[in-house]
């Protein structure tokens, strides 16, 4: 097959592999020859071992390294232009363990839900809903980031999250800063919540004003 052909069928992949280009170029020898003169005429991107693409954006590529993955948290936000802040690495979702991959960032979590596909550039990535970015942001980035993307929230939404999730931390910041926001949940949330005192922000030190009716510590200026 002409190295043209070959090119322009690796092009509809986001991220392929040797493996993938096996499915192509049946000799695998020969395979590994192409690749590495490719890679050698900037003509394919080699991303890390064993994985390639040919588009220099890291959003399209997160989540077809790392399977099963959804881009969220500020990076997610910023896409649905929630947040003013334009992040300059991306923020993903997985089971598995959290990684680094350049300037892309895996975070493991027991919450894998709240995502959909999302078209992008031609192609179909996993990207969190804004509720679930947000319910994600907190321990990965400063609260101060994505606390204006409250504004624009989905409250039922939001509120049927929290009790699938059924962690009391997560409750009350979620349900402290909604309630800032003019949304009436308290009642909605307070049997899921317990009376010990955390951060608003997990990332900042313990120093700010307490809220009783949440039991928050709000620690972000």
């Amino acid at each position: 097959m002409h190295e043209i052909e070959v090119l322009e069928k690796l092009s509809k992949l986001p991220v392929f592999s040797l493996s993938d280009l096996n499915q192509i170029i049946e000799n695998r020898g020969y395979a590994k020859k192409f690749l590495k003169r490719m890679c050698s005429q900037k003509k394919i991107l080699k991303i890390k071992k064993n994985f390639y693409t040919f588009y220099k954006d890291d959003f399209l590529v997160s989540t077809f390294l790392v399977k099963p993955s959804y881009i969220s948290s500020a990076s997610a936000l910023s896409y649905f232009r929630l947040i003013t802040q334009i992040p300059n690495e991306v923020f993903c979702i997985t089971q598995k363990k959290p990684q680094k991959i350049g300037k892309i960032n895996f975070f493991h979590t027991n919450y894998f839900f709240g995502f959909k596909n999302e078209e992008y550039e031609n192609f179909k990535i996993m990207i969190a809903e804004p509720e679930k970015a947000i319910i994600d942001s907190f321990s990965i980035i400063p609260v101060s980031i994505f606390e204006e993307a409250f504004e624009e929230i989905n409250a039922d939404k939001m509120i049927k999250y929290l009790k699938k999730i059924r962690k009391s931390s997560i409750i009350k910041r979620v349900g402290y800063i909604m309630e800032k926001n003019g949304f009436d949940v308290y009642n909605k949330l307070k049997n899921l919540i317990n009376y010990k005192y955390i951060n608003l922000d997990p990332l900042l030190k313990s120093k700010g004003r307490k809220d009783i009716k949440w039991k928050i510590i709000d620690n972000v200026k």
